[in-house]
């Protein structure tokens, strides 16, 4: 059993993980075709999973009900990983970060609208508030810059993606059939591959070969972005709760603003840091919340 501490140590990593990838969208957005990348990804995560399946006796055939469940759970997360490479292509890796600040909320929106399950009214403002910080960085720190065209197409494209993956762990939660996660997610994966190879072959039936760059950035996305922190994950949320363990990737601005540093970039000025502040009272909300629960 992972101990506590350690939970919370993979967590983390899974944060630094996940964030790496907002700066390889940027880089492959503007280089190489996104439902190429995004196929490539699927491709390679996938085939991972099914020798990790394989390994653990787990892969057998399925039914055609089971094919679908996994088929609808597999769609929200086509659509947030296609579209952070369509909109990488104009918006900053900062910007995609901070607006993944959103998907809880997307989440309490979806519950209720689809559920009717009600959310209390202090979450609410609390994740309104992380998304308030959300738009204080994209703005840095002049949020008059937004409605000056300072809110680029890219910006509103990755929302649309952090909406649907809002959708994804309400999705899981309602098809789940007792299976474990990680058939779940492998064979979404598979049922993700198909969906990504039908479309390519209507809209994309050009193949072209990644560079050896992009290559290194496509297989990090899969293993590292895909399966090291599906596995960091779920030993985790075991020990400390699905939202502690959702609500790390609340971390992901930050994460970014230092590997943006790393890569020789500077500093954001002081007030623009301001608004990380609000983004981290949400994690620390969400994170006691859990515990108290």
């Amino acid at each position: 059993m992972t101990s506590a501490p350690r939970a919370h140590l993979y967590l983390l990593i899974y944060a630094v993980l996940i964030s790496t990838s907002y700066p390889l969208a940027n880089f492959l957005g503007q280089s190489y075709p996104p439902l190429l990348t995004t196929l490539l990804r699927y491709l390679i995560a996938a085939v991972g999973f099914i020798l990790l399946l394989l390994m653990r006796g787990q892969l057998n055939p399925i039914r055609l009900e089971a094919f679908g469940r996994y088929s609808v759970i597999s769609l929200p997360l086509i659509a947030f990983f296609l579209l952070m490479f369509v909109a990488a292509d104009s918006a900053s890796a900062i910007a995609m970060s901070s607006l993944s600040t959103t998907v809880p909320l997307f989440s309490v929106l979806f519950a209720y609208l689809g559920w009717r399950q009600p959310s209390s009214l202090s979450r609410v403002l609390v994740l309104l508030g992380g998304g308030a910080g959300a738009l204080w960085l994209i703005s840095q720190g002049q949020l008059n810059h937004l409605l000056q065209g300072g809110w680029p197409l890219g910006n509103s494209q990755f929302l649309l993606g952090c909406a649907f993956m809002g959708l994804y762990p309400l999705l899981v939660k309602q098809l789940h059939r007792g299976e474990p996660m990680l058939v779940i997610t492998g064979w979404s994966l598979i049922c993700g591959c198909l969906w990504l190879l039908l479309v390519c072959a209507v809209v994309q039936p050009h193949w072209l070969w990644p560079s050896a760059s992009q290559t290194v950035a496509i297989v990090w996305l899969a293993t590292a972005n895909t399966m090291l922190t599906f596995f960091l994950f779920q030993s985790a949320s075991v020990v400390v709760g699905g939202s502690s363990a959702s609500a790390y990737a609340l971390l992901s601005p930050a994460i970014v603003i230092v590997i943006n540093v790393l890569l020789g970039q500077p500093w954001p000025a002081p007030s623009v840091l301001l608004g990380l502040i609000p983004i981290f009272a949400t994690l620390l909300w969400l994170l006691k919340q859990d515990q108290q629960a």
